[in-house]
């Protein structure tokens, strides 16, 4: 689901909180080298009055030839300057947090209106989860923690080549479309896995959306049947069609109808042809998963989806 009008507006808010803290340690720094520096920074302003002059010559129309020559002298003598004392060149670059945006979360397009940087969705996302629930569940599920200590050998083999997989979805993500669907009975690791994928893509400015089937239908539902806020209903539809990456835990779970079957085809019909990619956990085996929603959802997934069928027995138990 989108953010809401104070969640956005927080954002901003962090965005020019982020912006006036840098803008503090530039002018920070540069202090520091002036201090240290007194002579570089006479070069600085003189050099600066030098191209406002060789500016307005060149307005006027008047020969500019000495201003450059007593430029070219200033810059000679504040490069020797800054060569001889091992000063950082870049002292008077800007700071930034995210020099894709300038830390702005817009990147402005000539040919478009201006899109959100990665930084933005990242951040953005992290909200979403963070407002969901689901952050918590995001920094207790991922690679970094994988167990398989408690598995016998072959539910051990079968896990770890489907995490390869989950890895190879991650590092071929921007260049290969590709969607997932694991399923199989409870606690043999779809939804960590899932978690896995969701928190390496964060990681790496990638927008996603991770809802169980319950929790994104019945925002579906809210925004189908929400009376006057055609805006929020817009912005629920935006996030969970836009978004890098879409993963829907526990297909099944929710109360089937046919406004939910007709949902879920939609979101897999339009991510498809918009080749965004979905992830789906399910315990439902695929007759079963056949049988409750319709053969054109089936073949639409089993036709364009990764299926990795879970095995073994219930790892949480074991913990």
């Amino acid at each position: 689901m989108g953010l809401g009008n104070s969640s956005f507006d927080k954002l901003n808010a962090e965005y020019g909180e982020i912006r006036r803290e840098n803008e503090r340690l530039f002018d920070e720094r540069l202090e520091k080298v002036y201090t240290s520096f007194p002579e570089l920074r006479k070069y600085d302003e003189e050099l600066t009055m030098a191209e406002l002059d060789l500016a307005f010559a060149k307005v006027r129309g008047t020969d500019p030839s000495s201003l450059q020559a007593k430029r070219d002298e200033l810059s000679e003598k504040r490069k020797k300057l800054i060569s001889d004392n091992g000063i950082d060149p870049g002292y008077r670059e800007r700071i930034y947090t995210c020099p894709k945006c300038r830390d702005t979360g817009f990147i402005e397009r000539e040919d478009g209106p201006a899109e959100k940087c990665g930084c933005f969705k990242k951040r953005e996302s992290e909200i979403l989860l963070e407002e969901s629930g689901m952050a918590g569940i995001l920094e207790k599920n991922n690679f970094s923690v994988m167990r398989t200590d408690m598995m016998d050998e072959e539910t051990k083999a079968h896990f770890l080549k489907a995490a390869d997989i989950c890895r190879s979805f991650i590092a071929s993500f921007d260049t290969d479309y590709r969607n997932i669907l694991f399923c199989g009975t409870v606690g043999t690791g779809k939804s960590f896995l899932s978690a896995c994928i969701a928190s390496e893509l964060l990681a790496s400015y990638h927008s996603v959306v991770y809802m169980s089937a319950k929790t994104l239908f019945d925002n579906l539902a809210e925004a189908q049947f929400a009376k006057g806020d055609a805006a929020g209903a817009a912005a629920i539809r935006d996030r969970i069609y836009s978004c890098d990456l879409l993963i829907i835990d526990d297909l099944g779970t929710e109360m089937t109808n046919s406004f939910v079957g007709t949902e879920l085809f939609t979101i897999i019909n339009e991510r498809f042809n918009a080749r965004k990619s979905v992830i789906i956990s399910t315990n439902l085996e695929l007759p079963l998963l056949r049988d409750r929603y319709s053969d054109r959802i089936f073949s639409r997934i089993t036709g364009s989806y990764d299926v990795l069928k879970m095995c073994g027995p219930d790892l949480r138990s074991a913990i």
